[in-house]
């Protein structure tokens, strides 16, 4: 993580210890995790028509199922905002998201064990990886809110699924050389940090202080 990233998710961290999570915060958090799950279920729609070996089928089907029904607990569970810059924002961001990890060029072809499908792999261990969002509130915060309930369940899950992705990323024969793996890893991570950080920033700048 770099400087920046630290000193950012620092004011986050106090952000959140005075500021409740209103209607505003709630529909960005909302939106981009949104958009972060929706980037990796149109993904994965491909694995249930497309011949994959067994366990990363397996495994693919059964994330492209969870993504799609946390995507909905979430949309349930948060008090949406009625200003529509909150809006803007979250539909510029979510641009960004689709934009900069590239995930256009993961839907078009078909999916086999190649760089490409390794790339998509990173990209989505670090979705899921990079966006936490609970390490940032008070850990005195009690979880008691639909909101937070349904953000608590987004994120363990994300954690059960993380570990088998890891392992994909370790054990996958994609033709490609320990140090390329390790890079494309790392690229994916720094850009999902950083749109991480948009948010955060943004989050931080839409209320008074």
């Amino acid at each position: 993580m770099s400087d920046e990233s630290r000193q950012i998710r620092k004011r986050a961290r106090a952000y959140f210890a005075k500021h409740v999570l209103g209607a505003d915060e709630q529909t960005r958090i909302c939106l981009f995790l949104q958009g972060a799950k929706g980037i990796n279920a149109t993904i994965l729609a491909k694995v249930e028509f497309q011949p994959l070996q067994w366990l990363p089928y397996k495994f693919l089907h059964n994330q492209y199922f969870r993504e799609m029904e946390l995507s909905t607990l979430l949309a349930k569970s948060t008090t949406w905002s009625v200003n529509p810059f909150v809006y803007l924002d979250a539909t510029n961001l979510n641009l960004a998201l689709w934009q900069t990890t590239g995930a256009g060029r993961f839907i078009r072809g078909v999916m086999k064990l190649d760089r490409l499908f390794y790339e998509y792999l990173a990209m989505s261990h670090a979705l899921m990886a990079e966006i936490r969002f609970l390490p940032l509130l008070p850990p005195e915060l009690p979880l008691d809110t639909p909101f937070l309930m349904a953000l608590k369940d987004v994120e363990e899950e994300n954690g059960r699924q993380i570990q088998t992705q890891i392992r994909l990323l370790k054990d996958l024969d994609c033709g490609m050389e320990r140090a390329e793996r390790e890079q494309v890893v790392e690229e994916q991570h720094a850009i999902v940090a950083g749109l991480f950080d948009r948010l955060l920033v943004e989050l931080v700048r839409s209320q008074p202080q």
